[in-house]
């Protein structure tokens, strides 16, 4: 039977330092502020914390238990990139990441060829077996398959199933996600010498998670594999549970709710929205700047970091 996912109860593991989660969907690390805060977590990684709603908890539980990958749709800075690392920590689960650029071939998320290095060694006279492990280098799926092929990763989760995250798939050739129809449905695939890979023994089923801003139509076939998030814009409500999730003791309630109210009112009337991303941006910076709700530098900093002013030019004159 496979564990599925509660952000409280991995959260509240024993022996896991941090504090309690103020819900049953908010899950944090206790983690160090990252090098630069001056306070107690204005920088915190997105990677040490995440508020999970129910219907984010339910996907990825739909996911691990229906053995589909889970495509993560919305807009640049929603959130999408971070949900698998943090799936992956909350889990003890091993995490592989790939980002998707316009050169991305399907094999790349597999393994890559060392071209060059079987090359110079037919050129020297020292080249060895066709497929030796020498001339390629596996990549996430392939790891999250056989962790023998991960000589980096933790020992400690060496018998851990895995996360793997494709980021921007849309960014991709769009005969790469479907490429990774068969792989992702029947995990095996061709790999060097054509050889046929499989996952190895008593290695679960990794959960795929990929991510996509949407500025590419993906295929009927691939959209009917996957279980489907979109992430909605955030409200008020959810901004201001972020800020606490992610501000820690440098969580400024007056400023906050400043910010959010023009967050709201300024996602309305300009194209694109403003992402919780660029919330969390704007907070960050007037906390570093020692700003508060009475300092009127806070609507300019705003402006700069989150409004970005107005998207027609024509609207200025």
């Amino acid at each position: 039977m496979i564990k599925l996912f509660d952000p409280t109860e991995e959260t509240n593991r024993p022996g896991r330092s941090g504090s309690t989660p103020t819900s049953g969907a908010t899950a944090t690390s206790g983690g160090t502020p990252t090098s630069g805060a001056t306070g107690g977590g204005t920088a915190r990684l997105d990677e040490q914390v995440y508020l999970f709603d129910d219907r984010t908890v339910l996907a990825v539980n739909v996911a691990l238990a229906s053995g589909r990958p889970l495509l993560v749709l919305g807009p640049p800075g929603s959130g999408k990139s971070a949900l698998a690392p943090n799936v992956a920590r909350l889990m003890r689960f091993r995490y592989y990441a790939e980002v998707v650029t316009a050169r991305t071939e399907p094999h790349d998320l597999l393994w890559r060829e060392e071209a060059f290095r079987q090359l110079n060694d037919a050129t020297q006279g020292t080249l060895q077996d066709p497929g030796s492990r020498a001339y390629f280098r596996p990549g996430p799926l392939w790891k999250a398959l056989d962790p023998a092929m991960d000589e980096e990763g933790p020992s400690a989760l060496r018998d851990r199933p895995a996360v793997v995250l494709i980021d921007e798939i849309d960014k991709a050739d769009p005969d790469v996600p479907d490429a990774l129809l068969d792989p992702l449905n029947n995990l095996r695939f061709v790999g060097p010498d054509r050889r046929t890979v499989t996952a190895a023994e008593n290695t679960g089923a990794p959960l795929v998670v990929i991510t996509s801003n949407e500025e590419r139509d993906l295929s009927a076939a691939f959209l009917r594999r996957c279980i489907l998030l979109r992430l909605r814009p955030p409200g008020r409500e959810h901004l201001l549970k972020v800020a606490r999730l992610h501000m820690g003791d440098d969580y400024d309630e007056a400023l906050t709710l400043e910010l959010a109210d023009m967050f709201e009112n300024e996602s309305v009337a300009t194209r694109p929205a403003a992402s919780t991303a660029e919330f969390l941006d704007t907070l960050r910076a007037c906390r570093q700047l020692n700003l508060t709700a009475d300092s009127p530098e806070w609507r300019a900093v705003a402006d700069l970091a989150m409004v970005k002013g107005s998207p027609d030019p024509a609207a200025s004159v």
